[in-house]
């Protein structure tokens, strides 16, 4: 039995963050679509945005509001 996490998946790179001018190490990767809620000026490159961790969390304040709605059915 392996450990849990990202070493025992093997070696993976992280991909840099989508937003302009970021760089960052990404964490989490969103749909482009729902990414461009909050941040307009991604590019077009595939079907993911790799975010960062501070990205990611200005997207879910961003956007909070919208997805407790979609929760709800409205």
């Amino acid at each position: 039995m392996s450990p849990d996490g990202p070493a025992a998946r093997g070696a993976e790179e992280t991909e840099p963050c989508a937003v302009p001018g970021c760089g960052a190490d990404s964490v989490r990767h969103l749909a482009l679509a729902e990414a461009r809620k909050a941040f307009s000026n991604l590019p077009e490159k595939g079907r993911r945005a790799p975010l960062c961790r501070d990205h990611y969390r200005e997207w879910k304040k961003a956007t909070k509001g919208a997805r407790k709605l979609d929760r709800l059915g409205w």
